[in-house]
């Protein structure tokens, strides 16, 4: 089963009650509070699995640490929740939004990164890793002082 990718950009302030919802009981509190509170900011309709590996390979090939803004409240979801979930910053569109340009990359050359990754060969691989990067280009385009971007995978 393809896992879903959502970006949603959610007020600053509401992190602390984004981490109690992840943290709720109901299972389903964690993506009603984003639904209720959040605005969807890119459209991806992929597998959202491709971020396990583009993560990684965006870290160790071309310096871009997705993973490593709001560490604590980021560590505080994923104990409560079975997905992968990170928060895109001020500091990460500072740092990022130019890097992430998808006029940077070629698909051919994320294929192979892939497949190096993966060691699976996977003829669209490239274009789906390309989509994932747009996604998270147009994200870090919503980002402000007062928002953040809270991309989940699973």
């Amino acid at each position: 089963m393809p896992a879903n990718a959502m970006f949603t950009r959610l007020p600053r302030a509401e992190l602390a009650e984004l981490v109690a919802a992840a943290g709720d009981d109901d299972p389903q509190a964690f993506q009603a509070f984003l639904a209720a509170n959040g605005t969807s900011v890119a459209d991806y309709d992929e597998d959202g699995e491709v971020f396990s590996v583009l993560l990684p390979v965006l870290s160790e090939e071309y310096d871009i640490e997705m993973e490593a803004s709001e560490n604590e409240i980021v560590a505080d979801i994923a104990e409560a929740t079975e997905a992968l979930v990170f928060i895109l910053s001020l500091a990460d569109q500072e740092k990022y939004l130019a890097k992430l340009n998808p006029d940077n990359f070629s698909e051919g050359e994320l294929r192979e990164a892939y497949e190096d990754f993966t060691e699976d060969e996977e003829e669209d691989a490239g274009s789906r890793m390309l989509s994932a990067i747009t996604a998270l280009h147009q994200s870090l385009m919503e980002v402000d002082a007062d928002h953040v971007v809270v991309v989940t995978v699973g």
